[in-house]
Parts: C-alpha cells; structure tokens; sequence
C-alpha cells in the first residue's frame, strides 16, 4: 500500500512538472514548433514555410515583431521595422505579427495603406503564437534562425531598433547575436 502511495506521489509530481514545462515560453537557443498563422486576406502559412521560401527568403531566418495598429508604443517602430523588411526582403522573412483580439486583417490592411507600411503583417488573434514565446508586450521581437532556433528575443523600441537590426546581421553570418535578449517578457 505504501509503495503504491509513494508511486502515485511520483507519477502526479512527473505530471506537474510536465504540464508547467509546457506553459513555459521558449528560451533563446530551443527549437521552434511549427506555427501556422494568418496573413491579413486570410491565407494560412506556416513558420516552416516562410523559412523555406527561397524567393523571399535566401536564408531561412525569420524575424517577428508583436506589434497592432492601436498601439501608441507601436507608433515610433512601424516605420523603422517596415524599413527593416524592405532593406532586407530576399534575405530575411521580416514580418509584424498582429496579436490583438477582435482586430481583422481587413482592418489591419487598410492601416497598412493608410500608413503607407509595407511591412507584411501576420495576425495572431487568439494569441497563441505571442504565448508560445513569452511576448506579453506589442514590439517584443524574435528572431529565429534557419535551424529553426529561437536566437534573438527583446524589444524593438525607438533608440533600441539597431539591436534588432545588429542581431539579424550576426544569425546571417552564421553568429549568434551580440545581444540576445533585451527586455524581460513583460
């Protein structure tokens, strides 16, 4: 009876510890689970696939930014990252990632225009994406390499986008970033 007890103690221990692991956000340096998410007309795509598009991006290496059109902390990076994935597109999949709830893509596209952004925007309405690294805050960026590991988290602020920009040009040398995180999750 009691090494019944002891084992059941053990199993519900292993559980706990297992279903709390994975409420954890990813760490700099995992792998990351294919997600799919939704462009502003409605496409599903997922990470693999913006990866392993060649045309529009040679590298494999994918940069996302939580960011949405609401957002006055959003207002002093949505030029400088739209710059970024313009300056880098072929090389680097550079996209917004719209997490907020109840925001449609086809609002999200008429911002996109009115703004005069270039930026592709993908949406993440029910958050989960945001969840699974940790991003409780609008311009955390992540940067994840052509492996498919987590190698740059942190925000994109105004006087901090070279960081972002300094840790794309290291993962596309085959580095890692000088600076790998810069801001805790939020």
């Amino acid at each position: 009876m009691k090494s019944l007890f002891l084992s059941i103690i053990c199993t519900l221990c292993v559980l706990g510890s297992l279903v709390q692991a994975k409420d954890q956000p990813l760490a700099v340096g995992q792998a990351t689970p294919d997600f799919a998410m939704k462009t502003v007309t409605g496409k599903t795509v997922k990470l693999r696939e913006l990866a392993s598009d060649k045309q529009n991006n040679s590298s494999g290496i994918t940069v996302l930014t939580f960011w949405c059109s609401f957002c006055g902390s959003c207002r002093h990076v949505e030029y400088p990252l739209s710059r970024l994935a313009t300056k880098y597109r072929g090389q680097v999949a550079i996209m917004a990632v719209d997490s907020s709830v109840g925001e449609s893509g086809s609002d999200v596209a008429a911002f996109l225009k009115e703004k005069k952004l270039t930026m592709p925007v993908m949406m993440d309405t029910k958050g989960r994406v945001a969840d699974l690294f940790g991003a409780k805050m609008t311009t955390t960026t992540v940067i994840i390499d052509a492996q498919g590991k987590l190698q740059y988290f942190g925000q994109f602020k105004q006087g901090q986008t070279n960081l972002v920009e300094d840790a794309i040009k290291a993962v596309l040398a085959g580095n890692k970033p000088p600076h790998n995180k810069t801001a805790e999750r939020g």
